[in-house]
């Protein structure tokens, strides 16, 4: 494989409040051509950032799902169906808010969280006007993106813990009980230090979803 140096770009992890440690830092050279350090990277269409939140991910999903909000606006003058629109909301709109959830979904703060539903309020304020949020979800039998994102995380879950799993060799080993004791886990809980850690996939998978 041949790194193009043009499209390459540097991020450091760091943790660190002063960003002035970059400067300690030498720069990356390819082919004589020095490689940009930079903040926030794109991989897979999903936005890494250099301390590890997830702000400028939502960002731009919200940004991007927003766009697509005027379309469902623009149906609905057209005459379209309340149950078409819904269709065109789930299958179009609430796929951006939800993809590759299972890196960043564990690790969000509430209010970034918040920050997600509100597409899905304006989605269906538009669709349903006049009704109520919950009420909204009691006749087309939707659930808050947090409850589904929750369970998309389970899901995943469910299929690494497959021995044949790509991803399998990040769980520990399970454990074997010769004893009916009260806790049933089938894997040991990592011990953990900090709030970051506990939080991100596999640790939050394993105090969550066993």
């Amino acid at each position: 494989m041949k790194i193009n140096s043009e499209k390459s770009k540097e991020i450091i992890i760091s943790f660190a409040q002063d960003g002035n440690f970059r400067s300690t830092i030498p720069n990356i050279k390819i082919d004589g051509r020095v490689i940009a350090q930079v903040c926030h990277a794109k991989l897979l269409a999903v936005t890494i950032s250099q301390d590890l939140t997830w702000n400028k991910h939502v960002d731009n999903i919200v940004k991007k799902a927003g766009k697509r909000l005027y379309m469902l606006y623009q149906l609905k003058r057209a005459g379209i169906t309340q149950k078409d629109l819904v269709s065109i909301y789930v299958t179009v709109v609430r796929p951006v808010l939800e993809y590759a959830c299972p890196v960043w979904h564990t690790n969000l703060p509430q209010y970034v969280s918040d920050n997600i539903e509100v597409i899905q309020k304006r989605a269906l304020k538009c669709i349903f006007p006049g009704l109520d949020y919950a009420e909204i979800f009691r006749r087309v039998n939707l659930y808050t993106l947090n409850v589904r994102r929750d369970s998309i995380c389970q899901k995943y879950f469910d299929k690494i813990k497959v021995d044949t799993h790509r991803l399998n060799y990040l769980l520990p080993h399970k454990r074997h009980n010769e004893y009916n004791i009260r806790q049933q886990n089938v894997y040991p809980l990592p011990v953990t230090r900090t709030n970051r850690f506990r939080n991100s996939f596999i640790p939050w998978a394993l105090y969550n979803c066993q």
